[in-house]
């Protein structure tokens, strides 16, 4: 059985995956969003996140990140995953790696890296917040929306996406009468 596809331009290792993978894939393409809404404590935590890049210690991002992240799965109500922050990213002829999910591992993990590989340095807030909240999408492709595998489509880049903005959106201005 050939499963539908959506996508007009899929890419070319699309149609070598199994159906089972291939139905992963559309459906992961398929979802744009998290039932997740922007709060206070959300921004919060993400400039928790921002200030402890700021000071470089590999304990504050680890502590600021894994609460982090440990509030986004109590919101949409999944399992808690635990992170592991190591300095310098590892690289090769193909780049340098920011972040890995493992969803094979008992119990699953996130590690996230630091530092940049060439020259050591703590990598910018916005950098390690999307690295993170990459990783995090992988984790509630599997644990959130059931998917058989974590494919990098359309639709995951919008939730990594969707996950980094409303953590990032700006706070109102107060109104006069607050002041």
């Amino acid at each position: 059985m050939q499963t539908e596809v959506r996508d007009q331009n899929p890419p070319a290792f699309f149609y070598r995956l199994s159906p089972l993978a291939q139905r992963s894939y559309l459906q992961s393409d398929s979802i744009d969003r998290f039932a997740l809404e922007a709060h206070p404590r959300l921004r919060e935590l993400m400039e928790a996140l921002s200030e402890a890049g700021a000071r470089g210690s590999i304990a504050s991002i680890q502590n600021a990140g894994q609460r982090l992240c440990d509030h986004i799965c109590s919101e949409l109500r999944v399992t808690r995953v635990p992170i592991q922050v190591r300095g310098v990213r590892p690289h090769n002829a193909r780049g340098e790696l920011h972040g890995i999910y493992y969803p094979n591992a008992r119990p699953p993990f996130i590690v996230l890296w630091m530092r940049t590989a060439q020259r050591h340095d703590v990598v910018k807030p916005k950098t390690l917040a999307r690295t993170l909240m990459h990783e995090l999408a992988h984790h509630l492709d599997f644990h959130l929306f059931k998917l058989h595998d974590s494919f990098h489509t359309r639709g995951f880049f919008k939730r990594e996406s969707y996950l980094v903005r409303i953590g990032w959106e700006p706070r109102r201005p107060r109104a006069a009468q607050d002041v």
